[in-house]
């Protein structure tokens, strides 16, 4: 990828999740892995991270690969995708406490500045990454809990 320089927020925006085991967890991520690979032909799924129900931290594309993941922004954005659709459900406090564990880690891994850190909808026109989520994101950096 030659670099960071921003981070990105998304949900799957599938079907609801509310499975916590890692089996259920495992099959989801293959389907996604699927739809990306299979039905969009990219190399491999397009997120970097993913943030399970359970606050499960997975990796999913390595990042020393451009993600796949917001339409003409993806260079040098890491993607962080958290399983669930957050128009119909909330994210779990698994979730959000790994997000902002995760967030943090990466902003200080590779300097990258809390206005650097973005929603998928603050990129491209999308509802992305949910009506549950955004003003989540939008605390969370707002807040302090970012720095």
């Amino acid at each position: 990828m030659s670099g960071v320089s921003r981070i990105t927020v998304h949900h799957e925006g599938h079907t609801p999740v509310w499975f916590t085991d890692v089996r259920s967890t495992r099959a989801r991520l293959e389907q996604v892995r699927n739809i990306h690979t299979r039905d969009r032909r990219w190399g491999d799924i397009g997120y970097h991270y993913v943030i399970d129900r359970a606050g499960r931290v997975i990796q999913g594309r390595s990042v020393a690969y451009q993600g796949a993941h917001v339409s003409q922004q993806n260079p040098h954005n890491i993607g962080v995708m958290l399983l669930g659709n957050f128009e119909q459900q909330s994210p779990s406090q698994a979730q959000l406490r790994s997000l902002q564990v995760s967030l943090r880690h990466l902003m200080g891994r590779y300097r990258v500045p809390v206005s650097r850190v973005y929603t998928h909808r603050e990129l491209g026109p999308t509802v992305c990454p949910g009506r549950n989520l955004q003003p989540r994101v939008a605390s969370l950096r707002s807040s302090g809990a970012l720095a």
